[in-house]
């Protein structure tokens, strides 16, 4: 059947070329015009398939002036797709202001649905996937990381993020130190012949990606709180208020920070006897290691 006029949302491939869709080809070929990120990649898609369409690039910057225009193009028959570079568009990728204002226009806004990367990375990942939370990109900045993954501590559901692999290592040890030593796994090249899903603690992902750094984008994904083992509680509490004590917070400070974190398993006031032996230690030790270096002297 002939396509009605509107906005059709088309999944593409994430990185085999052959996962795509009958009814996305058929979507693709009929449309009078594809919006795309970059023509330069979608072109690869679209002439392994003979589809001819138009292709108009709509990205982060286009205009609210292109999006009327395209909401008047639809009005006047026009059956124009949105695809992204790869995956399901609208899925930390341009697409959400056009689907809002059109719908708003009271214009057809359908949906030709297909792969989509985090869906992919946590049926691989062995964690548990009845219930998760998309994040989206992680910031760049340590505070920015930080900030999210405390925002999620509490959460019971596995947690998913799409991450570069310069920053990966970064990430990984900021989230083991917010979240303790939980289970985690890095998904990357996803449909290609070097697919990649390694599941482990967050310290042995660590050590790995520190020998052999990986490349490209990634999915990184981390188990809820449920996933947390007690006897491990201890420890990752110890481990976070040090942390929090050598980079200059006071005992109250980590203590605050820490018992947002680890309320469920522990009293603020047992968290601070923690932080106050922690804290008499490390002077103890610092006071010994001055005293060893005037000796030396």
């Amino acid at each position: 059947m002939p396509l009605k006029p509107g906005l059709y949302i088309v999944s593409t491939p994430i990185g085999n070329l052959g996962d795509i869709t009958i009814r996305a080809i058929d979507t693709l070929q009929n449309s009078s015009v594809i919006l795309c990120e970059d023509t330069r990649v979608s072109q690869k898609l679209l002439a392994k398939h003979n589809i001819k369409a138009r292709l108009i690039a709509y990205n982060d910057h286009s205009t609210a002036k292109q999006r009327e225009n395209m909401a008047e193009s639809i009005a006047n028959g026009a059956v124009v797709s949105l695809i992204s570079d790869a995956g399901t568009p609208l899925i930390s990728d341009p697409g959400y202001k056009l689907v809002k204002y059109l719908k708003d226009q009271r214009l057809l806004v359908e949906i030709v649905p297909g792969v989509s990367a985090p869906i992919a990375a946590l049926i691989l990942s062995g964690l548990a996937s009845d219930r998760f939370l998309f994040a989206g990109f992680l910031p760049k900045t340590i505070e920015a990381k930080r900030k999210i993954f405390v925002e999620m501590t509490k959460i019971n559901a596995t947690l998913i993020f799409f991450e570069t692999s310069t920053r990966l290592l970064l990430s990984l040890s900021i989230a083991k130190e917010v979240f303790g030593n939980r289970e985690a796994c890095v998904a990357r090249e996803l449909t290609k012949l070097y697919q990649e899903a390694n599941t482990k603690p967050l310290a042995d992902l660590i050590d790995h990606y520190t020998v052999k750094p990986p490349k490209g984008e990634l999915v990184l994904l981390i188990s809820g709180i449920e996933s947390i083992d007690p006897v491990d509680v201890k420890y990752n509490i110890e481990k976070m208020l040090i942390s929090y004590l050598h980079s200059g917070a006071s005992k109250k400070e980590a203590t605050e920070l820490t018992y947002k974190i680890y309320s469920k398993y522990c009293s603020k006031k047992e968290i601070y006897k923690m932080a106050n032996r922690l804290n008499v230690e490390k002077l103890h030790f610092s006071k010994s290691k001055t005293k060893n270096n005037k000796l030396a002297d």
